[in-house]
């Protein structure tokens, strides 16, 4: 776990601007209660700094909501204040998902039409699946989503392996699986950039530690 631990009336205070930003976002439907569930001091992405998520139920409206989207997450602080539904994440999975839908939101991402997928995505993925999973053959495969950075092209593919339907993610993408074959495409991309994301940066910040404890004691 990478949270962190503040006093009560930081959460206090940040409970109060969730309320205000959800209420400007839901009106009367805004909830009352909220569960604080984690606060992170990280700087994954550029505008990125200390902020708190809390947890809360949104009924369905009557609309496209499902009904298993009731538990939501709220991300306020030092970022843009976001909510969204819980799809199943713990509050480190919830934050994974909140950068990776800034870093979606910041290049631009979208969807495209599959006859953009690259040539050589097919046997990247079916390579990865043998060398990750020995023996495994891949019982179905299918292009559940194709997404465009501006730069890159990010692939979502919809596996059955030994009878499991996974979520594989390719092309330009760096490799995962994820079994959350029961929400859109875009959900486990997002999961997924975010990770990665975070990952990259504890990375980083452990390098320039170690470099500066270096030059402290007279390295290199």
């Amino acid at each position: 776990m990478h949270t962190v631990d503040w006093p009560a009336t930081t959460i206090a205070a940040h409970a109060e601007q969730a309320r205000t930003y959800l209420a400007s976002e839901l009106g009367t439907r805004a909830p009352t209660v909220l569960q604080f569930a984690a606060a992170f001091e990280e700087q994954p992405l550029e505008g990125e700094g200390s902020v708190a998520l809390f947890r809360f139920d949104l009924p369905p409206d009557g609309g496209t909501c499902a009904k298993e989207h009731t538990g939501h997450y709220v991300v306020v602080g030092c970022t843009e204040p976001n909510y969204f539904p819980a799809y199943e994440q713990d509050s480190e999975g919830a934050y994974d998902f909140h950068i990776g839908t800034r870093y979606a939101l910041g290049v631009g991402l979208a969807r495209v039409a599959s006859e953009r997928e690259p040539a050589t995505a097919r046997r990247a993925l079916q390579h990865l699946v043998s060398t990750c999973n020995p023996g495994i053959v891949i019982e179905r495969e299918e292009l559940a989503g194709l997404f465009d950075t501006g730069a890159q092209l990010f692939a979502v593919y919809r596996l059955r392996l030994a009878g499991q339907e996974v979520y594989c993610l390719g092309a330009d993408c760096p490799p995962g699986f994820y079994s959350l074959t029961k929400y859109p495409p875009q959900v486990v991309l997002r999961l997924h950039l975010g990770r990665l994301i975070r990952n990259e940066a504890r990375d980083e910040a452990e390098h320039a530690a170690a470099r500066r404890l270096s030059r402290a004691r007279g390295g290199d």
